[in-house]
């Protein structure tokens, strides 16, 4: 409060306009009056003094109906001052406008019975909106707005409430609620016995009445002010929230626990550790969706949105009611009068008047229309975005994407330049093929220290290493020219490049939880498939805008060099291994694993190598082979981002398994050596499923490793992948020539789909199960 001396005489008027909407204005004026120039000062003693006349014609009309139920109905008062009890503030201070009372269903028609024979007419505008209570109850005076607030003349209205919660409407079940009734006392308030809620259960519908109003758009600041009233009040009463605990069922505390955490969000208010446990509990979706909209119902009135639809989604458990609830919030069929309308009976009106009632009711329905239209690409717009915090891989997996992907593209322009780069200087094919083998050598070798190297220095240190050494070696490769010096630092660069072949798996696992690993490697891999596809692009035009090769492996080295940046900004890991700790992870699930994927890569590593010189001996043009490549790499990008579909569908170990399969298939497609488009539609096969499978492997392998021996793991996987790749490659080169690629290919594919046979027998049910229970009883 210390700054509204400051304020200019708008910023009062604007914030004594927000606060006579909000219902907050007596609030601030009791915390803050010593602060207000002289005239709001007099404006909200003046509000005060007609809100102290129209709470005492409030308890004139309770005592009626209170003489009127007399004997006939039971009933309790809801809400209004009957909250005062709870919160502690003076009734006097509170600003209500009508009188809430509980009836049991069974009686409720009763008493509107009784109500009506006092006078009382029901407003039949709201008979078709679903709510807790029947369209209310009023005498029609012919009052009629005149924009103030306090108007001691403002009719009081009557709603019977027969439930508490209105779980079909809401598609949020509320159990226990039923109970509250039979918990009912009476308390004095405001100098009257009344029957109302016990405090525990008052706070339960509190919260729940805020709830509603949140999940419908029109929560008031005041609903959430009154609210952190009461918490704040109720902080240290242990009684008060172990009764909490033991009288309300675990799904109603949950849907309390949001309208807590809005309370806490917008008032900082203090809780009892249950609340605190309660809020904690709530699902990830809802804590993303504080964390991206905790403040958007205070900005509604000012900018048209819906954002709490997202929170309603979040808590629904249902394709069916997520379904139903955001076609009702996004595209409502019908839309109630301004609520000043209740207070009108057109039978007592001139011609006129009844004239300018349908206009303003005209009016109000054409805003409301607009309302919804303007709401719509907002609602839809940060709908999308809080999908993606609440449901993707999270801010580390993307700044580990950003990194990888500047180290990649950078790579991918190298690679394809510098043997050209070589030609240029004079080299052979000879040396071209010594410089490679140096490299995978080095790759082979770099496997086994990268995961000590992970392990003494972190995931995060030893990224940042490698991503520096590969820049000072590339930019290296682009300056040597010696035969003798080429070779060495290709060794070391196949070296560097190990350890961040190791370390990428053990990345991703570290910053995505268990169930989003699918989706995130999927991303992963196909945005490294998109990123060789730009590299390619870009990287063929470049000698051209940079007059040379050599300049252009200079600027994939400093491409290579800004991967530090985004790298640098990642956490680091928060385990640390202790001395002694193993490196290595043991037991048979790693040489369950580990055959099959061993098998696998005998399998693909027996054509790879070698599908450019495949489509040249079936006579296609270098150009063909380009556009097969490229149309081949389009594919994987889409076949990789759906493998968490399938994931989720048919289960990790069935997903992967299904895809070797098709990968085996699309090698006997190549085997049988078809002209034409037959041909290039078997490769794409081949090469879409074959990657497909990579994002189901790595999280295989990640979710039954320790975290600590996650790089060790890694580093294994890739010491299989590498040298089966490389005896694949020397057997298949020998045999090609003696066989011919029909026999060469259909043996991969026979190797492909016995990795899969095997794979499904050593990681299927049986030993899903067997892993199952190893965790729970160790």
């Amino acid at each position: 409060m210390g700054g509204l001396g400051a304020l200019s005489e708008s910023d009062w008027r604007a914030a004594l306009d927000f606060c006579d909407r909000s219902r907050l204005t007596l609030a601030l004026r009791n915390r803050a009056r010593a602060q207000m120039p002289h005239w709001v000062r007099e404006r909200t003693d003046q509000d005060a003094g007609k809100n102290r006349v129209r709470l005492e014609k409030l308890r004139e009309v309770y005592q009626a109906v209170e003489k009127q139920f007399a004997g006939r109905v039971e009933f309790l008062a809801l809400k209004g001052y009957t909250q005062t009890a709870l919160s502690g503030c003076n009734p006097d201070d509170r600003v209500h406008y009508d009188l809430d009372l509980y009836v049991p269903e069974e009686n409720v028609l009763t008493a509107r019975d009784l109500l009506l024979e006092c006078g009382y007419e029901s407003f039949s505008a709201m008979e078709d909106f679903p709510t807790d209570h029947l369209p209310a109850l009023v005498c029609k005076t012919g009052w009629e707005w005149r924009g103030d607030f306090f108007d001691p003349e403002i009719p009081t209205s009557i709603e019977l409430h027969f439930r508490f919660w209105n779980a079909a409407f809401q598609r949020l079940r509320a159990g226990g609620v039923e109970e509250w009734w039979d918990r009912r006392l009476v308390r004095e308030i405001a100098g009257a016995q009344m029957p109302v809620l016990d405090p525990v259960d008052a706070l339960g519908y509190t919260a729940l009445h805020l709830l509603k109003h949140l999940l419908e758009g029109s929560a008031g600041a005041f609903h959430v002010y009154e609210l952190a009233l009461i918490l704040e009040r109720h902080a240290d009463d242990e009684a008060f929230w172990r009764n909490w605990q033991d009288w309300h069922s675990s799904g109603l505390r949950g849907l309390e626990a949001v309208s807590f955490e809005v309370a806490r969000a917008w008032f900082g208010c203090r809780m009892g550790a249950t609340a605190e446990a309660a809020i904690d509990q709530l699902p990830a979706a809802v804590h993303s969706w504080f964390d991206t909209f905790a403040e958007s119902p205070l900005t509604r009135q000012f900018r048209p949105q819906k954002n709490e639809l997202w929170l309603h989604l979040s808590l629904l458990s249902s394709a069916g009611d997520r379904w139903s609830i955001a076609r009702r919030r996004l595209f409502p069929a019908r839309l109630p009068g301004p609520v000043d309308a209740i207070y009108l009976d057109e039978s007592q009106m001139s011609f006129g008047r009844r004239w300018l009632k349908r206009v303003r009711y005209a009016r109000h329905v054409v805003g409301r229309i607009g309302h919804h239209v303007a709401a719509l690409p907002t609602t839809v717009s940060s709908g999308a975005f809080w999908w993606s915090r609440a449901n993707g891989p999270g801010a580390e997996f993307w700044r580990f994407l950003g990194a990888a992907s500047l180290y990649n593209f950078g790579l991918f322009i190298f690679v394809l330049l510098y043997n050209l780069h070589l030609l240029d200087l004079g080299y052979r094919e000879d040396l071209l093929g010594v410089i490679s083998g140096s490299s995978t050598i080095g790759s082979v070798l770099g496997t086994i220290p990268a995961a000590f190297l992970a392990r003494r220095f972190g995931l995060r240190n030893s990224l940042l290493s490698c991503f520096a050494l590969s820049a000072c070696l590339t930019a290296l490769r682009a300056v040597v020219v010696g035969r003798g010096p080429l070779i060495v630092l290709a060794f070391l660069f196949g070296l560097v490049f190990a350890v961040w072949a190791v370390l990428l798996a053990p990345m991703i696992a570290q910053s995505v939880p268990e169930k989003r690993r699918p989706a995130a490697f999927s991303i992963f891999f196909a945005t490294m498939i998109g990123t060789g596809i730009a590299g390619g692009s870009i990287g063929g035009r470049l000698p051209l805008w940079v007059h040379g090769k050599q300049p252009a492996l200079l600027i994939s080295a400093g491409l290579v060099a800004l991967a530090v940046w985004p790298a640098a900004r990642l956490k680091a890991a928060a385990v640390m291994p202790a001395p002694g700790a193993r490196v290595y992870p043991r037991g048979s699930f790693l040489l369950r694993f580990l055959m099959p994927f061993a098998l696998w890569h005998l399998a693909t590593g027996s054509f790879n190598p070698f599908f450019n010189a495949y489509f040249a001996r079936l006579r296609f043009p270098v150009e063909r082979i380009g556009l097969i490549f490229s149309g081949a790499q389009l594919t994987q990008v889409v076949t990789v981002l759906l493998a968490p579909l399938l994931i989720a569908r048919s289960g990790l170990v069935s997903a992967i398994v299904w895809m070797m399969m098709a990968t085996a298939l699309g090698l006997a497609g190549l085997a049988a050596e078809p002209p034409g488009a037959a041909a290039a539609l078997a490769y794409t096969a081949y090469v879409a499923f074959q990657w497909m499978s990579e994002p189901g492997m790595n999280t295989l392998l990640m979710n039954h490793v320790d975290e600590r021996e996650r790089s060790g793991a890694s580093s294994l996987m890739y010491l299989v992948a590498f040298s089966a790749q490389a005896l694949a490659a020397f057997g298949a080169g020998a045999l090609l020539p003696r066989l011919g690629y029909g026999v060469v290919i259909g043996g991969a594919a026979l190797l492909a789909l016995a990795s899969a046979g095997l794979l499904r027998a050593l990681m299927g049910a049986p030993f899903a199960a067997f892993s199952m229970a190893r965790r729970i009883f160790s």
